[in-house]
């Protein structure tokens, strides 16, 4: 046991045990390498949205520190009595590590399955494959205790030991039969499922137990509804209605989660094909989204929603909320970027294909942004004569054209985009995707310059040039959420979150850098303490009351925020993955065009003068470190 009354939430004391252990020092792979992972002070109570499990980790993506989130596991794991846990060193085996408790104490258990063995499980278990099969497989061998310990089972899938971007999977199971549904969540960015399996040898966690939280005020709503109407002058559960009708059901939309109003609300501002329609003209981007809609948002609209009513497709992520933000379509759980990634940004705008790959994805435990990233940058290598299609593995040329974009072309990219994800993880023979899977994309675009300096020369266009990241030190990356933004390939201290401003918009750098700065903040403040982002509307304003009233801590959570991400920037730094210059042309072009399409004078010709970006990325981050090093001086 730990008391530090400066850790308010499990990713401060991630970030402590990271600096405690040094592990800036080491690389992401290492053994002594922490796994922190763990829930915020208000999980077991009322409080909804607050039962996320939280992985703090050194990345192999970025080669700092990350941090990612799995939905609704919070509500298993406070049942253990514990706050976090630190997994350190490698089992000599793959291991499963459960941890219930009761009154009569903790229960902690690890046990070892063979290579073998576990590759058997992946391949095909009681007709399942990949993530769902080794769930299965874990379930059946402790069914009993996992029913009456309301336990959950998290698991890495066979592609955490051959890429290192792998993440980290649960399934919502039924409470009475132990039977897998169809609602999944991960904490997939930055390779955590890598960490687990390649650094520490660990493929399963499970979590449970009969304990309740002791503060009697996490579970008093009279509390809530007193801050809430000190706040926003009404209860309450109708300002948590009111505050999250976009994931819920919109009904001015007649849709709703992140996928169903994404592309209604943005519309040709969503980036497809690679990023590409970044240099198409505004018609031409509105024929690209009207086939999108006709195609791939409307049939997901008709099922999920019966085109434009609220339905029992809509499900929550394990804890009882009422939001209820995951859609499910014919049986998959369909969210905005996992589906976008092996969707349009890979060419690929029919549903049901974009369905079937989201299963894939998820039994063979990949990040789905990272996917799509891979997916697309490989097609349009291919579509720009930088790759043949046999090169890696494929049997014919991707369509990567706006106009030839159909419902046949679509069926044929995603039959493409299945080979190609398959071939990443279990093919070991073919040299450039096993560059890929071994070096992460950043590196791989650089040794692909080498091998091909011909057809550099030849096309003018380097490997790195088509894919879309932000570099970190000599090594690190991280590819971009699906927004058309420059905050999400800004020099941030930690991307691939939405630690920053993702609107598609444009502002002097200082601006932006102290926008993106109060964002990132604010978003800290809610997942420190283990809550959802799609409750952030009305958390944020009330987090400072929930910490002084349910848990008699008064502090002035921002300036807490602050100091943190210091403490972050620090790391990085000391890790060698500070934000970086961007590197490929693409990514530049994304900074550029959305200048001109707001049209900010002095920076809507960016586009031929870069220069100019140049001065915004480095204005930009100026502003960024001055205003953390205002937290020395203080």
């Amino acid at each position: 046991e730990e008391d530090d009354e400066d850790v308010l939430g499990i990713i401060d004391f991630g970030v402590k045990i990271h600096v405690k252990n040094k592990s800036y020092s080491i690389d992401p792979l290492d053994p002594n390498n922490p796994m922190v992972f763990g829930i915020g002070p208000f999980a077991g109570g009322i409080v909804i949205g607050s039962h996320r499990i939280v992985f703090i980790f050194k990345s192999p993506v970025s080669m700092g520190i990350h941090v990612s989130e799995l939905g609704g596991a919070g509500f298993a794991f406070f049942r253990t009595g514990l706050d976090g846990v630190v997994i350190e060193g490698r089992s000599k085996d793959p291991s499963i590590i459960t941890i219930y408790s009761s009154d009569k104490g903790d229960y902690v258990k690890i046990e070892h399955i063979k290579e073998e063995e576990l590759n058997n499980i992946y391949n095909n278990y009681e007709g399942y494959k990949g993530t769902r099969a080794l769930t299965q497989y874990i379930i059946s061998k402790d069914k009993e205790n996992i029913i009456k310990n309301k336990a959950r089972v998290i698991v890495v899938g066979p592609s955490a030991f051959k890429t290192r971007f792998a993440g980290i999977f649960s399934y919502v199971l039924d409470e009475h039969t132990a039977k897998i549904t169809s609602v999944s969540d991960s904490a997939s960015r930055g390779g955590g499922g890598t960490v687990l399996a390649r650094g520490h040898n660990v493929v399963g966690i499970v979590v449970g137990g009969t304990l309740k939280r002791n503060n009697p005020n996490l579970g008093n709503i009279k509390i809530m509804n007193e801050i809430s109407q000190n706040v926003y002058k009404k209860q309450y559960m109708p300002t948590l209605l009111d505050k999250t009708v976009k994931y819920r059901f919109d009904p001015n939309m007649k849709t709703g989660g992140t996928f169903g109003v994404n592309y209604v609300h943005y519309k040709e501002l969503v980036p497809y094909l690679g990023y590409n329609n970044i240099y198409y003209s505004r018609g031409v981007r509105l024929i690209l989204h009207d086939k999108v809609i006709e195609n791939y948002w409307k049939p997901f609209e008709e099922n999920v929603f019966d085109g434009g009513k609220l339905t029992d497709a809509s499900k929550n992520c394990g804890e009882p909320c009422s939001v209820s933000c995951k859609k499910i379509y014919k049986g998959t759980k369909i969210d905005y970027e996992p589906a976008h990634g092996v969707g349009p940004i890979s060419g690929i705008i029919t549903m049901d294909e974009s369905a079937n790959l989201v299963n894939l994805l998820d039994d063979l435990g990949l990040d789905a942004i990272e996917a799509g990233h891979l997916i697309s940058w490989i097609f349009d290598l291919i579509d720009k004569g930088l790759l043949n299609p046999e090169e890696v593995e494929l049997d014919d040329y991707p369509v990567f054209d706006p106009e030839r974009l159909s419902r046949e072309t679509s069926i044929k990219n995603a039959n493409l985009a299945r080979k190609l994800i398959e071939s990443i993880v279990f093919d070991e023979n073919n040299k450039i995707l096993k560059i890929i899977s071994e070096r992460g994309l950043r590196l791989a675009a650089k040794e692909l310059d080498n091998i091909y300096k011909d057809r550099v020369s030849k096309t003018g266009i380097r490997y790195e040039d088509l894919l879309v990241y932000a570099a970190f030190g000599k090594e690190g990356y991280m590819t971009p959420n699906y927004y058309w933004s420059p905050g999400v390939l800004a020099p941030m201290y930690v991307l691939g979150k939405y630690w920053t401003d993702y609107s598609p918009s444009f502002k002097e750098p200082e601006d932006y850098a102290s926008v993106s700065l109060k964002r990132a903040i604010l978003e800290y403040i809610v997942a420190n303490a283990g809550f959802c982002r799609f409750h952030r509307g009305w958390a944020e304003e009330m987090m400072s009351y929930m910490y002084k009233d349910l848990l008699n801590i008064d502090t002035d959570l921002y300036s807490h925020g602050l100091k943190m991400y210091k403490m972050i920037a620090d790391y990085q730094l000391k890790s060698g993955a500070e934000p970086e210059y961007w590197e490929s042309k693409k990514v530049m072009d994304i900074i550029a065009s959305l200048a001109a399409e707001t049209g900010i004078a002095g920076w809507d010709d960016s586009m031929y003068h870069r220069e100019k970006l140049k001065n915004w990325w480095e204005r930009f981050y100026n502003k960024l470190n001055q205003e953390l090093n205002k937290i020395n001086s203080k």
